[in-house]
């Protein structure tokens, strides 16, 4: 399976930037970069008690290697930090009553993984597992199926993932809607 970038062009005319390799092969990985939105909501007593948490990062301290095969990404010892600010505005029955900032550091120790992913088309796949998952500060991300772009940047790899998701958790002993949403970039650079 090659998906090479739709080029339709033969031969090897000045294309300025595009990548026309596949996506097969072996990687280092070399950072994320995200933007992540939660909101949790509880009802009781009838009071509405609203959180909303916005952050937005680059991770540093990247490590590890990614295979990608025609049906698989096996990521090995794959490492990042993050060290950003979030932000954190309450409201009670629709008013705003805090807003705060907060740090938000967060290590992700080496782990080893393998997703498999389908071809959608020449610049999409889909992901079901836990790689090209960004971090949020609410807690983990379901692990699939999602929808990434593939683009290039000079040599680097270019993973681009946008999902949401809405479950049912407990907070307290109290049930709450967790809403969340992540836009992010995995960037990978050919070994």
């Amino acid at each position: 399976m090659d998906f090479s970038n739709s080029n339709s062009g033969g031969g090897n005319g000045g294309g300025g930037g595009s990548n026309n390799s596949s996506i097969t092969g072996d990687w280092n990985f070399v950072g994320m970069s995200a933007h992540t939105y939660s909101s949790v909501t509880v009802v009781e007593g009838g009071d509405q008690l609203k959180s909303v948490t916005v952050s937005d990062y680059n991770t540093k301290n990247n490590s590890g290697t990614v295979k990608i095969t025609s049906t698989q990404f096996i990521s090995t010892n794959l490492a990042y930090s993050i060290d950003t600010i979030m932000n954190v505005k309450t409201y009670l029955n629709g008013s705003l009553f805090d807003d705060t900032d907060l740090p938000y550091v967060f290590s992700a120790p080496a782990s080893s993984s393998t997703s498999n992913y389908t071809k959608i088309n020449s610049d999409s796949i889909t992901i079901v597992g836990a790689f090209g998952a960004p971090s949020g500060p609410s807690g983990s991300i379901p692990t699939g199926p999602v929808g990434v772009k593939i683009s290039w940047a000079g040599d680097t790899l270019l993973l681009k993932v946008a999902s949401s998701f809405t479950q049912t958790i407990t907070q307290g002993g109290v049930p709450a809607t967790l809403i969340g949403s992540v836009t992010g970039i995995t960037k990978l650079k050919r070994k």
